[in-house]
């Protein structure tokens, strides 16, 4: 074993996967009753509180240095403006693929398992607001992004960490339905989490991609006017084939262009803010002067927009043994995909 450190973080998240496995199997044979029971021990307790727990435990030893090393850093009003139109750009984004990856998995003649119907209200509503949007923001985040991305980053080789917390993201779904868009979505929110270098960029987007699904949802079925006039759009722009094609091409081109735009913007912000806490750091903590020099140069690289993100080497070269709990979570999480897909074309 080379790193404990990588080691244990990997233990952590196979122990949450194998946790969310777990409630699902005894959700299916209603020994946890009712889906609002399921979804706050899965997010509450296995995502976010276990994770946290053993993080604490087995390598911080303190709460706060908890915190610190998942990525709660304190962002700027004007980064969390930016960071909310990159949510938006991503939801709109992420409509398509999950779209195109739903019409590819059709074609093998899979069919997404029917959903008991319920009756859709305004108080159905807020409670699918806090379950499946405010929640999963926060708690998914905490265990992807905050574990998975920035604790390992500190150990491990940053671009190599956001690929597996990425993959991870779209295999804790555990059904191929969700698992390409969200591992798609999972590697552009940890992207952006990097950028801001704040888990709070990424629980933002995360939050804003399921409140706005939600939202059109209920709003199309309970006739609120902004989802009427975007359904309305929509039917008018895609009512032809061939331009539907044409039109989705286009949108897909300046959502893409939208986001590498706004990721220069948050990039910046991010740089000066590094330099103002920097200059106050040294003014109020007798910061160390070379310390200090060496963080202002890598923050007007960022201004001279040029990518640091992934800059640094390879900190370990993780072997079999390191990777034991990573390769089972990938593997179980693989397998009940799989199971999702053939259970879906039988």
């Amino acid at each position: 074993m080379k790193n404990k450190t990588y080691f244990k973080i990997n233990l952590i998240y196979f122990t949450a996967m194998l946790s969310v496995a777990v409630c699902f199997v005894l959700s299916y044979f209603n020994i946890i009753k009712g889906s609002l029971l399921q979804t706050l021990l899965i997010q509450c307790v296995v995502m976010a509180g276990i994770p946290l727990f053993m993080y604490t435990i087995l390598i911080s030893k303190n709460t706060k240095n908890t915190f610190k090393d998942a990525g709660f850093k304190k962002i700027s009003a004007k980064t969390i403006g930016i960071v909310i139109i990159i949510g938006f750009v991503l939801y709109l984004l992420n409509t398509y693929i999950a779209t195109f990856f739903s019409g590819i998995i059709s074609m093998f003649g899979y069919e997404h398992l029917p959903q008991a119907e319920t009756p859709i209200t305004h108080k159905l509503f807020l409670q699918e607001f806090l379950l499946s949007a405010v929640l999963p923001g926060i708690c998914e985040e905490i265990l992807h992004r905050g574990i998975l991305l920035h604790c390992n980053k500190k150990v491990n080789n940053t671009h190599s960490c956001l690929i597996i917390s990425s993959l991870l993201f779209g295999l804790t779904h555990l059904n191929i339905g969700q698992f390409f868009y969200a591992a798609i979505l999972g590697y552009l929110i940890g992207y952006t989490s990097l950028v801001a270098d704040s888990i709070y960029a990424g629980i933002i987007i995360h939050f804003m991609n399921n409140f706005l699904s939600i939202y059109f949802t209920y709003g199309t079925a309970l006739n609120w006017p902004l989802a009427k006039l975007i359904s309305f759009i929509e039917s008018i722009l895609f009512s032809n084939i061939i331009t539907s094609i044409i039109l989705v091409a286009v949108i897909i081109l300046l959502l893409i262009y939208s986001y590498k735009t706004l990721i220069k913007c948050l990039a910046k912000e991010r740089a000066k803010s590094d330099i103002k806490n920097i200059v106050k750091h040294l003014r109020l903590h007798n910061l160390d002067v070379t310390e200090a020099q060496s963080r202002i140069a890598a923050a007007n690289k960022i201004l001279k927009n040029k990518n640091v993100i992934f800059e640094e080497q390879a900190k370990i070269k993780p072997n079999f043994i390191d990777n034991v709990f990573l390769i089972s979570a990938i593997i179980l999480g693989s397998l009940i995909t799989l199971s999702s897909f053939i259970w879906g074309i039988i």
